[in-house]
């Protein structure tokens, strides 16, 4: 099935992008005989009718957390019904991506919900909640087993397999602490620990291979730290003049790529990661706005309640502003966005150029899920509200063609894309694993 563009319009049946037969002026019958004909080569030769494709089914039941990675899937068995212990075992089954094979069936001892699942090495690390006050805590579990290796009072963020060692922060309702640990990921033992300033802001930077390999912290006084995420070790330090506004309304820190951005209400200054030099400042406000570093080769400021301010990475120069845009993603040399077009209107997934803002095209109701793939197309989903089958294709942001590539049935619209396959929760609970590849014809 090659590249093609089709109407945006809805997706009726299992042939979307059949065409239809050419139009003759007469004779009628004998037209019609032909262009019966025709058609009939057409998608009988040309453009077969393709089979369904087959997904890969995990067996689930109601209850059972699924958490998805690249190459991998993890379920975690649902909590016991009525009155249970302090803790309880939960057993998180880890398959394979693409393929769906089981790896392992690790049972760990957790007080409360599961809030994330991972690897390392033959470990399983596995993130819950400790009580309904807001405490947390992981546990290392031995693949295979329910041999804790270790347990810290602490939810994960990331872990560098590389430099073998596991980054989480503590949140200590009752204290007000909120401390940030470097973890052995072999032992448990802490390489090093940082307590967050009670009048400052932490927030992690640097990023490599999805681990953050720098933490800035900045306080209302003006003194602007960078620690090493693997060593502990801090690699640059500042003091700046501190506005008033900063005691009144607190600080704002925000990473962007190389750069760190520390302001607050009518200013900000990008300061080099490397050394703390200042790169640029402008009246930006970042109260009240979270940061997308990265907007193919800009920085976007979203306001939390919509609408977009763009501006050079390099020079902190202003390019240009909507109100239209609440989410972005680079593709390429565009923007992938979305946001409202009214007080209820949903905007469709459009491209952006990311220099000017203009509108390059749309992908109508096509939503985006998962990464940019290394082709630069990202998945697109489509599902009409109240129906169980979700049409996906391989959406190219530079050209707006669509290549439909299938459709999951029976599924509630819960699916995630990972590497070369979507993962979709079924109306029964079990899970779906879908290739994202063409289906395969006898030709």
């Amino acid at each position: 099935m090659g590249d093609v563009v089709i109407d945006l319009g809805e997706l009726h049946d299992e042939q979307p992008l059949q065409p239809a037969p050419a139009r003759r002026p007469f004779p009628f019958r004998a037209a019609l005989a032909v262009a019966a004909v025709a058609l009939l080569v057409l998608v009988s030769g040309s453009a077969p009718r393709l089979p369904p494709v087959t997904p890969t089914v995990v067996p689930a039941r109601l209850g059972d957390a699924m958490f998805v990675e690249n190459d991998r899937l993890y379920l975690v068995s649902a909590p016991e019904v009525g009155w249970v212990t302090a803790a309880q075992d939960r057993v998180v089954s880890t398959y394979a991506l693409p393929g769906g094979t089981l790896l392992s069936r690790t049972t760990a001892a957790v007080t409360g919900g599961v809030l994330s699942v991972t690897s390392a090495g033959d470990a399983i690390l596995v993130s819950y909640q400790v009580d309904t006050l807001g405490a947390e805590a992981t546990v290392a579990v031995e693949a295979g087993t329910d041999h804790a290796r270790w347990r810290a009072p602490a939810r994960l963020l990331s872990v560098s397999r590389a430099d073998n060692v596991a980054l989480l922060r503590e949140n200590s309702p009752e204290s007000g602490h909120l401390d940030w640990y470097g973890v052995d990921l072999t032992t448990g033992r802490n390489r090093w620990v940082l307590r967050q300033p009670i009048l400052g802001y932490t927030t992690e930077a640097g990023y490599d291979d999805g681990f953050p390999g720098r933490l800035v912290t900045a306080t209302v006084a003006g003194h602007l730290e960078v620690r090493d995420t693997v060593t502990g070790r801090v690699t640059a330090t500042l003091d700046v003049p501190a506005p008033p506004t900063w005691s009144r309304r607190g600080i704002t820190v925000w990473p962007a790529g190389d750069l760190v951005l520390v302001g607050g209400l009518g200013d900000v200054t990008a300061y080099d990661l490397r050394d703390l030099r200042e790169r640029w400042r402008n009246d930006l406000d970042l109260s009240g706005r979270w940061v997308q570093p990265d907007c193919a080769g800009a920085i976007c400021l979203f306001g939390y309640r919509g609408g977009v301010q763009v501006v050079d990475t390099l020079t902190g120069a202003f390019r240009w502003s909507s109100d239209r845009w609440t989410w972005a993603e680079p593709t390429g040399r565009y923007l992938l966005v979305t946001g409202n077009e009214g007080l209820e209107a949903r905007y469709p997934l459009a491209v952006v150029d990311p220099v000017t803002g203009e509108l390059h095209g749309d992908f109508g109701n096509w939503r985006s899920v998962g990464e940019v793939r290394p082709d630069g197309t990202v998945i697109g989903l489509r599902q009409r509200i109240g129906d169980d089958v979700v049409w996906y294709a391989l959406l190219d942001p530079r050209t707006l063609a669509v290549r439909v590539l299938g459709k999951a049935a029976g599924v509630s619209g819960d699916c995630q894309g990972a590497g070369d396959v979507l993962v979709c929760r079924g109306l029964d609970a079990s899970v779906a694993i879908w290739p994202l590849t063409d289906p395969v014809t006898d030709r």
